[in-house]
């Protein structure tokens, strides 16, 4: 049981280290890409066009319980090796590990009056897998810990999902304090690994020592694989199929979904704007390669029994399977996408430079996972913009981060994380931050003379020019 608790602890180590993500970004309002975190946010421009394949990279991992350091550790002077024990005694009762990888493979915006429209092709995958530390106590240690009570061990899932997102996005200057953004996401499934919470008791006798455990399970997968019985039907094997058509595989389109995203930003006065924004609403439906697989059962296993097992590993396993042995079907299934919750204010400090704040929550298996990001934000004349922010989240300090947008001419280039210390000590980070990329600015100096025409890159952020607008009038 120790090496399955390895496994499954140092797999998800390797991808480790989520929920701060884009904080720095959402209140760099003269950045082209701060419209993927709010829709209402227009460009300073006429055209923006994306690099293909390099327009906007992210790359984002996050782990409330430990990083990579906490579960490997050095000995015998260089030698590295595996010890979950002190990172799952530190663990809560659930905890969550995730990451993200998103591809920008084609971004256009235009902006026209006082419209905004986008359209945007964009490959992401993300994993999000929560952890029972009950659960892993078991597996690594056995029933020591659990003598004389109930245990839940509820709670272990794993979610991962591959998907091809095509985005039309329209924002628009409302008045003279309001802009408002929407942006419909047409969603195409590639792979994915569901559960259901997997629900688990355990109670073990303070007196016989006698073993009861019983549980339920509910895996789905979208995936090209291979499933082996034996002649009772029992699962002997799981894999990858052999020759998958990657380019099938890529091209996929049956498993459809839609989401949404709905933004705005409101000016309160002249100095203070509001910003929220509502991403991720939606979900998808699963249709090929599709199998679910349930699981539930009892075990009552006296001491010596169990004794005898652990010294049979081999027989052990067969009667776990025999119990537990999954019944399969190939039905259909849906997924929600991960909703994420953005609200934002910042004050002009002077023409070039304002502060704010930025709170950031997502909703996963009905648990919040919240961080609260300061920042300040400053434009250079009209070919750079840059940012230093602190979050507090995840029971670590060190969360610095920054964010570059340069304008060379017609081209565009932006890099921003939001804990800039975690790439000098990868091994200790719990959040590692990324995203960058190259597009392209086109027609940034033609003055409007249409009243509440927006300002060109590098001015500070309005929503119309301050000698143009109506005087400010408090309600």
């Amino acid at each position: 049981m120790r090496i399955v608790t390895i496994c499954i602890i140092l797999s998800i180590a390797l991808i480790k280290t989520k929920a701060q993500q884009n904080n720095t970004l959402f209140l760099m309002h003269d950045l082209p890409q701060s419209n993927i975190v709010n829709p209402s946010i227009p460009i300073k421009c006429k055209l923006h066009i994306a690099m293909p394949f390099l327009g906007s990279t992210h790359i984002n991992t996050y782990s409330t319980g430990f990083s990579f350091s906490d579960v490997v550790e050095t000995y015998n002077g260089d030698s590295l090796r595996f010890n979950p024990d002190k990172a799952i005694h530190k663990f809560n009762n659930i905890e969550v590990v995730a990451t993200e990888a998103h591809i920008s493979i084609l971004s256009i915006g235009i902006m026209h009056k006082q419209n905004y429209f986008t359209f945007s092709i964009n490959e992401k995958v993300n994993t999000y897998h929560s952890l029972s530390k009950n659960a892993l106590i078991f597996a690594n240690e056995g029933n020591s810990q659990f003598v004389g009570k109930y245990s839940s061990m509820d709670g272990t899932r794993i979610n991962a999902i591959h998907y091809r997102e095509y985005a039309l996005g329209w924002a628009r200057k409302i008045n003279d304090y309001l802009n408002i953004g929407i942006r419909a996401k047409l969603l195409f499934g590639k792979g994915n690994i569901y559960t259901k919470p997997i629900l688990a008791r355990l109670n073990t006798d303070p007196y016989t020592y006698n073993l009861n455990l019983e549980g339920v399970g509910d895996l789905y997968s979208s995936f090209p694989i291979d499933i082996i019985t034996n002649s009772e039907g029992d699962i002997e094997e799981v894999d990858m199929q052999d020759n998958i058509n990657w380019t099938k595989y890529a091209l996929n389109t049956q498993n459809k979904g839609v989401g949404l995203d709905l933004g705005m930003t409101y000016q309160i006065d002249e100095k203070t704007t509001f910003s929220a924004s509502l991403l991720d609403i939606g979900f998808i439906k699963w249709n090929s390669n599709t199998n679910h697989f349930h699981s539930g059962g009892r075990l009552d296993v006296s001491a010596d029994t169990f004794n005898e097992g652990l010294d049979d590993s081999e027989e052990m396993a067969d009667t776990l399977s025999a119990i537990f042995n999954p019944v399969i079907n190939q039905e259909a299934y849906s997924t929600p996408l991960v909703p994420a919750l953005y609200t934002g204010i910042s004050r002009d400090l002077n023409s070039r430079t304002n502060i704010g704040a930025v709170f950031h929550t997502e909703m996963y298996q009905n648990r919040w996972h919240p961080s609260l990001t300061f920042s300040s934000n400053s434009t250079f004349g009209n070919i750079l913009a840059i940012s230093a922010s602190y979050t507090i989240q995840n029971k670590q300090l060190n969360n610095i981060g920054m964010g570059l947008g340069a304008k060379l001419g017609f081209i565009y280039l932006h890099a921003i994380s939001d804990n800039v210390p975690a790439f000098f000590d990868l091994g200790k980070a719990r959040n590692i931050n990324l995203r960058f990329g190259i597009s392209y600015l086109f027609k940034c100096n033609e003055k409007s003379t249409e009243r509440g025409a927006l300002p060109c890159f590098g001015e500070p952020y309005r929503a119309v020019k301050t000698n143009t607008r109506k005087p400010y009038k408090k309600k």
